[in-house]
């Protein structure tokens, strides 16, 4: 199913909705969840600055660790998602007969949430990061 969403075979209500719009917020909850979890064991603020300067591979705590490793995992899955459901949806609106207006604003609309979700974790990750 997963092929013929970034091949553009599926419908295009389906490949917008389900999977950009839905499945797009979904993943940055997930990501929002695990900087949350993440917050509170970096006590500096700054994930970098924690590695950098406060670790210790003993006496600091696993869990910084596990939550650091979950909260990047989920960040290049979103990247990677992000970069598959743009192409899925564009082929699916080129492959969408009906209504040349629908097709353009499907376009449109994937790019808009795109930058709206992406514009946000940036500004987030780099105070976050240290950056």
């Amino acid at each position: 199913m997963l092929s013929k969403l970034f091949k553009g075979e599926l419908p295009l209500a389906a490949t917008f909705w389900k999977f950009g719009v839905l499945g797009l917020i979904i993943i940055k909850l997930a990501v929002k969840l695990f900087e949350k979890l993440l917050s509170g064991y970096i006590p500096t603020g700054s994930i970098y600055n924690f590695f950098m300067y406060h670790f210790h591979p003993i006496y600091s705590s696993k869990m910084s660790i596990f939550w650091t490793l979950w909260y990047l995992s989920s960040l290049l899955i979103l990247a990677a998602y992000s970069w598959n459901i743009t192409f899925g949806v564009w082929r699916s609106a080129n492959n969408y007969d009906k209504s040349i207006w629908l097709s353009f604003l499907a376009k449109v609309g994937i790019l808009s949430l795109l930058f709206i979700i992406w514009s946000s974790i940036i500004i987030t990750a780099t105070r976050f990061l240290g950056f």
